[in-house]
């Protein structure tokens, strides 16, 4: 089956800029600028599905793990299901007790009333500074930012505004040809340091319009992961923080079932 890539973004391939990422169908982007870790730069990212997409994640393997983990943990034990991914940069929201969880939440709700979504739709994840409270004061604030901006950004601009130390932002495309049409993927991350096998310093969040069984999307996913995010150390650090979050909404109106699910996972 014939596939075609768009490039990892880099300051340039081959001289050039990289082409726009192409999205997924049924998927909308924002992004906005709250403060948390410097002014003049988004810190603050959301994708929302149109509809309920299936829902796959892996988390990090580090036994401190942070309060957005818990609370997305939390929620997809509840149902492979989901609407949005949220992510903020500047603040991890690890080492913060049971406030940090409570905050997690609370951040879910002020998305959730703006954007017309239910807390349990939204899977959360942070990364930043450990230790420090989020500033809800800049959470209030920036929400009707972000929600008024959806579906005006786009992958590249989500990878940036996750970005934390990163060099530059790394996003990635691809349509797949499967037997009942084509369908879209792409995937968005930050991670720069710290990089050992299971996903050290890493969020990252795949989206694809493919109709798929929850089952069989999280063991897909649970392979892709273990093929690339787990297979690069450098010193050997693991994060309280790694998250992989994988969308899948069927916006294309293709299924993937029986062969087609080894193309997809290719």
């Amino acid at each position: 089956m014939a596939t075609t890539d768009t490039p990892a973004a880099s300051p340039t391939i081959n001289g050039e800029i990289p082409a726009p990422c192409a999205a997924p169908r049924g998927f909308r982007f924002a992004t906005t600028g709250a403060g948390f870790r410097k002014s003049g730069r988004d810190d603050l990212a959301l994708v929302v599905s149109d509809t309920p997409a299936v829902a796959a994640a892996v988390f990090t393997k580090n036994l401190f793990q942070a309060a957005p983990v818990l609370v997305a943990r939390d929620i997809l034990a509840r149902a492979p299901k989901a609407r949005a991914v949220l992510i903020n940069s500047g603040q991890a929201n690890a080492c913060t007790g049971d406030e940090g969880i409570a905050n997690c939440r609370a951040t879910l709700e002020l998305v959730a009333a703006a954007t017309g979504l239910a807390p349990q739709d939204i899977l959360p994840a942070s990364t930043g500074v450990i230790g420090a409270q989020l500033p809800m004061d800049k959470w209030t604030a920036a929400v009707p930012a972000l929600a008024a901006d959806l579906g005006s950004k786009g992958p590249e601009d989500f990878a940036k505004a996750i970005m934390t130390t990163d060099a530059f932002p790394k996003f990635a495309s691809r349509t797949v040809e499967l037997s009942g049409g084509t369908v879209t993927l792409v995937g968005m991350a930050k991670g720069a340091g710290m990089i050992c096998p299971n996903m050290a310093t890493m969020l990252a969040t795949v989206l694809c319009d493919a109709d798929v069984e929850p089952a069989a999307w999280q063991a897909l996913f649970r392979d892709a992961v273990d093929a690339t995010f787990n297979r690069v150390t450098v010193d050997g650090d693991t994060s309280t923080n790694d998250t992989v979050f994988g969308l899948a909404n069927g916006a294309s109106g293709v299924a993937a079932r029986g062969a087609d699910l080894a193309v997809l996972g290719a």
